[in-house]
């Protein structure tokens, strides 16, 4: 059993143990983030444990969101929720129509991004970005039939209002696209790409996502990021659009990140969550990969799994989590985004399932 393998099984008996003590239903906090952990595990280990801790999970959180009343945003809300279980459907984990089983979240949401657009913030946990990566993903599934048809002509007109809306708010400068100091996931600047790429893709509104590609070109050709992982998410970001008049800029910024030593990212001792740790690191590698052909892969760099190993392994972090495990039970900012990266790491490492 390699170190990865070792490591994935040893920390795992933290989620098994206490993912019943989890209150919290949201995404990146609570059981739906943890849920689609598990179902990802039980598909790549085939072991009971974990379908049956999804299994809870899914059962549980659908409950309380039909019990209780909840905030709508992408992070711990309804928008991230609903985007959680529309991937189950399409994963194949979960069967069901889409439109049926989130009925009275989708009523909630429409009445909330009809109603409040001029008031939502920008960015992706609680703003505009978020709302539309969840309408987006509804849009790109193709209607079968009539019902499915209105539904989706409905998603689509809702895209087109946040469309609008982000578009002017990023031309009075509201989003926040100057790089932080430190990698971090929700730098507003590249899921704003992202959500470029997707409208590109779907090829709504074709005249004004072109004009919105070309706003933001001056910007995004005289910026290198200084810290890497910004880089490498600016790359994703890029890459997701993939305008030919970017392809040079683009192909800077990889080729700056294709020798790059995981030491030279300066992540502190704890840093592991996905929002600004090795995690996120590790997801976003992966992402990449999917996108760019020619991409060689931080973490298929032997010496780089390595020293992420190391770094898992000797990080402080795990000390502090001892005493309250069941509070960083979280995808986002806790053990299950950690371990979510790790199987990634493990099907570079074990791609048989030893």
């Amino acid at each position: 059993m390699n170190k990865v393998t070792q490591l994935f099984h040893t920390r795992d008996e933290l989620l098994l143990g206490h993912y019943t003590s989890l209150e919290n239903p949201g995404l990146f906090k609570g059981k739906f983030g943890l849920c689609l952990y598990f179902f990802e595990a039980f598909q790549q280990c085939e072991e009971l444990k974990y379908q049956h801790a999804a299994e809870h999970l899914l059962q549980e959180g659908y409950n309380f969101i039909h019990q209780n009343p909840m905030p709508t945003s992408f992070d711990n809300g309804l928008a991230g929720i609903a985007w959680g279980i529309n991937q189950l459907i399409k994963r194949g984990y979960l069967e069901g129509n889409a439109d049926e089983l989130l009925m009275e979240i989708d009523t909630i949401l429409f009445k909330v991004i009809s109603e409040k657009t001029n008031e939502l913030e920008f960015g992706l946990k609680r703003g505009i970005l978020g709302y539309l990566i969840y309408i987006l993903d509804r849009v790109s599934v193709q209607p079968k039939n009539a019902p499915e048809k209105v539904n989706s002509e409905i998603f689509t007109s809702l895209a087109v209002l946040l469309i609008n809306r982000i578009h002017l708010m990023a031309e009075e400068n509201r989003g926040n696209f100057t790089e932080p100091k430190e990698f971090n996931l929700f730098w507003d600047l590249p899921n704003y790409l992202y959500v470029l790429g997707e409208i590109n893709r779907l090829n709504i509104m074709p005249n004004k996502t072109r004009q919105m590609i070309r706003n933001i070109s001056p910007l995004l050709l005289s910026l290198i990021p200084q810290n890497l992982g910004n880089c490498l998410s600016l790359l994703y970001g890029m890459s997701k659009v993939a305008h030919e008049d970017w392809s040079a800029h683009t192909r800077l910024l990889q080729e700056k990140l294709n020798s790059a030593s995981i030491t030279s990212f300066r992540l502190a001792n704890k840093s592991l969550y996905v929002e600004n740790g090795l995690s996120g690191l590790i997801l976003l590698d992966k992402q990449v990969g999917l996108e760019i052909d020619d991409w060689k892969g931080l973490f298929n760099d032997e010496k780089n799994v390595q020293l992420a190993m190391q770094h898992l392994e000797k990080s402080e972090y795990w000390r502090a989590t001892e005493k309250n495990p069941e509070n960083e039970m979280g995808f986002i900012y806790g053990i299950t985004g950690i371990h979510y990266a790790l199987l990634f790491l493990k099907q570079i490492k074990d791609p048989q399932h030893e």
